[in-house]
């Protein structure tokens, strides 16, 4: 198995999704809603993408036990930890952009 290959997969996907995550709060702060929807959908796929490379990797060294963990791993690992994180956040973010938009649209009518 080629290692440096699956970390790069790892925090190439991990950064794909933290960044459409980011995005995201930003279509919703604009009320593009149905942006910020599809944006978090397409940071779930690459981040989907991130831990399967990492879970590769995980099967890989219980199979075979003789993984050397450097700190390319480890930094490919927070890169997918981080990322799930602010697609976490991101989803609630956008949540409640969007109550609060719902509120003040219905308090100017």
């Amino acid at each position: 198995m080629d290692i440096v290959e699956k970390c790069m997969i790892i925090i190439a996907n991990s950064g794909n999704g933290k960044s459409l995550a980011i995005k995201a709060i930003k279509e919703a702060r604009s009320g593009n809603f149905d942006e910020a929807e599809a944006d978090l959908k397409r940071a779930e796929e690459a981040i989907t993408i991130a831990h399967q490379a990492h879970s590769e990797i995980l099967f890989y060294n219980a199979e075979h036990k003789d993984l050397k963990v450097d700190t390319f791993l480890i930094h490919a690992a927070n890169h997918l930890t981080s990322a799930g994180v602010v697609k976490d956040l991101a989803e609630e973010i956008v949540y409640l952009h969007k109550i609060v938009q719902e509120k003040e649209n219905k308090g100017s009518q």
